[in-house]
């Protein structure tokens, strides 16, 4: 529990000794989306505290779709497992509605002697829940990863354990979506932290994820997490959710509660989150401090794309049939809803190069098309909060030359791609 504390305090300072008051912007609250600074409810209960959602295409089987979350975030190694009252869950949307066609749900019994044991379900909407894995152990210690890993009926595999965080941390950027200030250098603070997670890693074919199985005519899938512990009346409220990575900074320190408690068909009716990213402060805020750059007119129709309808020329101004669900040819386009989902293109193969800073940097296979371990979601957001890719933008205030956000425990090519814990 302290270092969740630590961390919390240690972005406090970061962002240059600015208050929590001063950071909450308009309305009430004090908190943020699922991320490694939290809502006071998740900074209390760690095990539901999710920090980070992956999706991309499987360098090693790019017939294959990675999904990884985590939770507990800059713990060190100790014993916390997974909770076992709870429901943790990574839903896929192949419609655009907001609602999930497919759930992948993981719960877990106590964890003993470094191990703790799980079920994997599928859910599919009208069918009966399906048991992908009955007997999992999920593996809370640095050793006995390979035996750990669990195959899946039809393909694909998983496994639950404990790892390195992966997350890009760099003080500077978040400094600068929050503040504006350039005063906070650009250290990791999860390295100085010593961040391990827990994580579960699924792997999953293509075509089970595809709208009709069918990945050429329906590409496109949006992707969200939540976990919910199980209530005194036997229900699961919602308390934490993870979508699109980058959001968590734009509504920093004002929805956490709200957010994590919301449905993504909510999301559009919402004021304060559409106004987030229609109308985002952090521009006004680098513009003050940053005399040279140009704040990009509003309303924000080049984030909206990112955050909530996906990448499509049809959806903005962002030029690109990237990822949005209307490039599905067997959706209905007025089913289609603005929500926050990480969204990704089945179809867009993984690149050999890829650039951390996704498609501001051109490239297709990185975020907002998906997330790979590699992308660096928070400079990204500074560079899109300026105006990239849908314009020039300021790239001079991120460069490519500042790599020391890069996680120092390398993640490797191959499943479960996360790096081993951290050893103390």
């Amino acid at each position: 529990m302290k270092y969740r504390k630590l961390a919390v305090a240690a972005a406090a300072v970061s962002v240059g000794m600015i208050s929590w008051g001063a950071l909450a912007g308009p309305g009430t609250g004090t908190g943020t989306a699922a991320s490694h600074v939290d809502a006071p409810r998740l900074i209390l209960d760690p095990q539901m505290d999710g920090s980070d959602l992956y999706a991309h295409i499987c360098p090693d089987n790019p017939d294959m779709v990675c999904f990884i979350t985590n939770y507990t975030p800059t713990q060190q190694l100790s014993g916390m497992g997974f909770a076992a009252d709870a429901r943790y869950e990574i839903h896929v949307d192949q419609r655009g509605t907001g609602t999930p066609d497919i759930t992948y749900r993981w719960t877990f019994s106590a964890p003993s002697g470094g191990r703790q044991p799980y079920q994997l379900e599928e859910i599919r909407p009208g069918q009966p829940a399906r048991t992908l894995v009955s007997d999992g152990v999920a593996v809370l210690t640095a050793d006995g990863r390979p035996e750990a890993v669990e195959a899946l009926p039809g393909g694909g595999q998983t496994i639950a354990l404990k790892a390195a965080d992966s997350f890009f941390s760099n003080a500077k950027t978040v400094g600068l979506a929050l503040t504006g200030l350039p005063f906070a250098p650009p250290i990791d603070l999860i390295k100085v932290l010593d961040g391990n997670v827990n994580a579960m890693v699924l792997q999953v074919p293509k075509a089970s994820l595809a709208l009709g199985g069918d990945v050429a005519r329906n590409p496109v899938i949006g992707i969200w997490a939540t976990a919910a512990r199980r209530g005194l009346t036997g229900t699961y409220p919602q308390m934490s959710r993870m979508g699109n990575p980058a959001l968590d900074v734009v509504t920093m320190f004002s929805m956490g509660e709200t957010y994590n408690s919301l449905k993504p068909t909510d999301d559009a009716k919402n004021a304060r989150l559409s106004g987030f990213i229609l109308n985002p402060t952090g521009p006004k805020l680098i513009k003050a401090s940053h005399w040279t750059v140009r704040v990009p007119p509003t309303p924000r129709r080049d984030l909206w794309q990112i955050f909530f309808t996906g990448v499509a020329k049809s959806t903005g101004p962002i030029q690109d049939d990237l990822n949005a669900h209307v490039l599905n040819k067997d959706v209905v386009p007025a089913d289609v809803i603005p929500c926050d989902e990480l969204r990704l293109n089945l179809s867009i193969p993984p690149t050999p190069n890829p650039n951390r800073f996704g498609l501001v940097e051109d490239d297709r296979a990185g975020y907002p098309n998906g997330r790979r371990l590699g992308d660096d979601a928070h400079a990204t957001l500074v560079r899109m909060l300026m105006g990239e890719p849908a314009g020039v933008g300021s790239p001079s205030l991120i460069t490519s030359h500042e790599l020391v956000t890069k996680p120092d425990v390398p993640v490797s090519a191959t499943f479960p791609y996360l790096a081993a814990p951290r050893r103390f």
